[in-house]
């Protein structure tokens, strides 16, 4: 007897695109697919009672990952070996979200969907183990020339491709002494390109195989859908692999996590899956599962690999297709709590210049004494991983104020300005009839620099050569407040006290540095003297001494600030105002003291730039000394105090409200967060691993949770599954033309694209430059100006 699995396509194929939300279209078509040979027929068992239409899951669980509606961020490998098609989202985890690394985005050629590159292209391919390995690709050449490959630097092959040769099969073998067991990076060079839709192209990909010498040279690529698959006379959504084939998904494993999911080969002959979860520091569970015509559901609980990255793999070991139904993992649900009303008011206090590591609450270790920020963590609750998307003012607070990722708002250079066109919170609350009222003590978030939109009350410290120090921002904002207690409001204050130069008063100085000092460096000068020690090292050399001493101003102006902000809070609380308004705490970046051998900001994206805090307090709504640890970005504080008082969150915005978390009903994973620093650097953050990827594509790992400080560089080989989670999301996010929805499968596809912002620019004049230079920002463009 033939027996038969029927599906119905309703999902995401890696060849297909996939809706958004999941949703099944309208008039989903039949196929049928994974014909078993003829065997002798096995009695039929037919179960108690029908298999449940879903796979369960414990109960007291919700869905964490659901790792189906994920599956173009899975490792596909049909029979013969891994399998990229390249006109889907698939691909972006490969080519690094086409960032740099030469790739052209996706277009249609001769009715199929490609990707196309000019002279070079560059591809980071996982292998199992070191042995020889093919390329094989279909493509279309566009010139008449040769396409050299080159693998980990060296050169492993090349073939004559010809224009008006349509597309074809490109086979390039590699050695074994070329291959590394982990990523390999790929690099396709074509000495002729052609001008084809206005650009320079020299090939159209279709699709690529890297494989072992040994597969089968003829075997059809075959990629992996989510189907309706129906089993045991039951329908799910399933994916469906051929005998050989396996699928891995990597996720970070939450606490009380578990991997729920179904199988069935659709007939009564007997079929075996193997699933294997491991990391890169433990074998984890393997299981092999025998299947047969109805589903078998199985939940395993991955609680032994709380907190690490993991590979969960499934293979088909037997002879005819076998559908894997439901692939999830869930995580253990706590109590959840409700909102009964909005909160009526916001306060957001940025504090520039404040990175985590001086916060007693992130870093016991500090020195730094903030009684009030200590006391505020233990009313609120504390993100234990934030992140700052730059490591600068004006990049990090655009973002903050307008949930958008750097590279979608584009206000990241010196002269960058916040375009109009981009939507900020205060305009979103003043819409909704909020009054809204900011107190800047930063140059770059100006009117000048298009920072003055939808204010009721503008102010700038800086543009307005006023007192920026702490009780003065305070002061004026307890005063407008104090005017405006009785209707709905949203303030921003960004204090900058802890900023350059640093000059705290006497007593606070006196907690971080009580002996007497006489050397070098002058505390109004700081700003001068360490931007001229950073750009030239050799000009200043600072003593033992003079470093103690820098770093003690910074302090002092830490413990200055706090004494101030403690004011502030009581100030809140005798005008009532504590008990229904959000506050939230964050910073924009943090300081360097050569941790990484240079000073300051606005360099780097180590920890020490980019980690900074954040944390709420609604009282009686927010749950009080509670921490939460999943990696978050402080472009999140826009949709969650939105979330909080009631008002819409606008789809323009690419955060995601945090509320969630603190209420006990955590959002879907998986959880990480994107920094950038201009053009140079690009970066993630997941769980307690990060990746760096330069420039030049170069790149490198840290282990945060094992080195704090970052002063072990990995390259990924001896971790080779954090690696491909940390690759996979990157370049996912980095591809996408939508960066709000760029988990979703359609996210890196035409016609999926947001209305991006244009970039503005504002002129940079004298004044302006000398007011940015009293901060310590001393660009080319203003040194330029200021020495004529």
């Amino acid at each position: 007897m033939k027996s038969r699995l029927v599906l119905v396509l309703v999902l995401c194929l890696q060849g297909f695109t996939c809706n958004e939300d999941g949703a099944e279209p309208t008039a989903p078509a039949q196929q049928v697919v994974g014909e078993a040979p003829q065997q002798a027929e096995a009695p039929a068992r037919a179960p108690a009672t029908p298999a449940p239409a879903v796979a369960p899951a414990p109960d007291g669980t919700t869905t964490y990952e659901d790792l189906l509606a994920l599956l173009h961020l899975a490792d596909v490998y049909d029979p013969a070996g891994l399998f990229i098609d390249f006109g889907t989202t698939a691909r972006l985890k490969y080519t690094i979200g086409n960032w740099n690394s030469g790739w052209q985005g996706e277009s249609r050629e001769g009715g199929a969907r490609v990707s196309t590159f000019g002279k070079t292209a560059r591809l980071y391919l996982p292998a199992a183990s070191k042995q020889p390995m093919r390329l094989r690709f279909r493509a279309k050449p566009y010139a008449t020339g040769a396409l050299i490959v080159y693998v980990n630097g060296k050169t492993a092959g090349e073939a004559r491709v010809s224009q008006g040769d349509g597309f074809r099969e490109i086979v390039i073998p590699i050695s074994e002494t070329d291959i590394r067991r982990g990523e390999n990076s790929i690099m396709l060079r074509a000495t002729k390109t052609a001008q084809v839709r206005g650009k320079a192209r020299s090939l159209a990909v279709d699709w690529l195989r890297f494989e072992p010498s040994t597969a089968e040279g003829s075997a059809e690529p075959r990629g992996v859908a989510v189907d309706q698959v129906s089993a045991g006379g039951v329908d799910r959504r399933a994916i469906v692999l051929a005998p050989r084939a396996h699928v891995d998904w990597f996720v970070e494993v939450p606490e009380g996590g578990t991997l729920v999911f179904g199988s069935s080969i659709g007939s009564q002959s007997a079929g075996a899956l193997a699933l294997s979860v491991s990391s890169d520091g433990s074998a984890g569970i393997t299981k092999r599962i025998d299947i047969g015509a109805s589903w078998n559901d199985q939940q395993l609980s991955l609680e032994q690999l709380t907190g690490e990255i993991a590979r969960l793999r499934f293979r088909n070991e037997g002879v005819t297709d076998l559908a894997v139904s439901d692939v999830r993992v869930v995580r253990r649900m706590g109590e959840v709590s409700t909102i009964d009303e909005p909160a009526r008011n916001v306060i957001v206090l940025l504090i520039d210049t404040l990175r985590a590591s001086k916060v007693h609450a992130y870093y016991p270790k500090t020195r730094v004494k903030t009684p009030t920020i200590d006391a505020f963590a233990l009313q609120g609750t504390l993100f234990e991983r934030s992140q700052s998307p730059e490591n600068w003012t004006k990049p990090a607070v655009a973002s903050v104020l307008t949930s958008l990722h750097p590279a979608t708002h584009k206000t990241k250079q010196d002269a960058s300005k916040l375009p109009k066109s981009a939507l900020m919170l205060s305009e979103v609350y003043k819409k909704a009839g909020f009054k809204t009222a900011s107190f800047i003590a930063n140059g770059y978030v100006s009117n000048a620099f298009g920072f003055d939109q939808g204010w009721d009350h503008y102010t700038n410290y800086i543009r307005e050569a006023r007192n920026t120090n702490a009780p003065n921002v305070f002061g004026e904002a307890e005063g407008w407040i104090e005017k405006n207690k009785d209707g709905r409001f949203f303030v921003y204050i960004q204090t900058i006290d802890p900023h350059v130069p640093y000059d705290p008063p006497a007593k606070f100085l006196e907690m971080y540095d009580p002996q007497p000092y006489n050397g070098q460096v002058k505390n109004r000068r700081t700003h001068l003297m360490l931007d001229d020690a950073k750009k030239n090292p050799k000009k200043y050399a600072f003593t033992k001494r003079d470093k103690e001493h820098i770093e003690a101003l910074h302090d002092g102006e830490i413990s200055y600030h706090d004494e101030h902000f403690g004011k502030f809070l009581a100030k809140l609380r005798e005008l009532g105002l504590d008990e229904n308004t959000v506050i939230v705490v964050t910073s924009d970046h943090g300081e360097e003291f050569q941790e990484h051998g240079s000073w300051g900001h606005g360099h780097s994206v180590y920890q020490e730039l980019l980690g900074v805090p954040l944390m709420f307090r609604w009282p009686g709504v927010i749950p009080a000394n509670a921490r939460i640890g999943p990696v978050v970005s402080t472009i999140d504080i826009g949709p969650t105090v939105l979330e909080a008082t009631g008002v819409p969150v606008p789809d323009q915005f690419e955060g995601r409200s945090l509320l969630g978390f603190m209420r006990g009903d955590w959002p879907t994973g998986p959880y990480v967060a994107f920094s950038d620093f201009l053009e140079h650097r690009r970066v993630i953050r997941g769980g307690d691993w990060k990746m760096i990827i330069r420039g030049n594509l170069s790149h490198v790992i840290f282990d945060l949770g094992n080195d704090y400080w970052e002063r072990k560089e990995l390259d990924g080989m001896s971790h080779p599954i954090a690696q491909r989670y940390l690759r996979t999301l990157h370049g996912q996010f980095l591809g996408a033309e939508n960066r709000g929805r760029w988990l979703a499968s359609s996210a890196g596809s035409p016609g999926k694209k947001k209305p991006g912002l244009t970039e503005e620019k504002q002129e940079m004049t004298p004044e302006l430059c000398r007011q940015l230079v009293a901060l310590g920002y001393i660009s080319a463009e203003c040194d330029q100006l200021l020495s004529n």
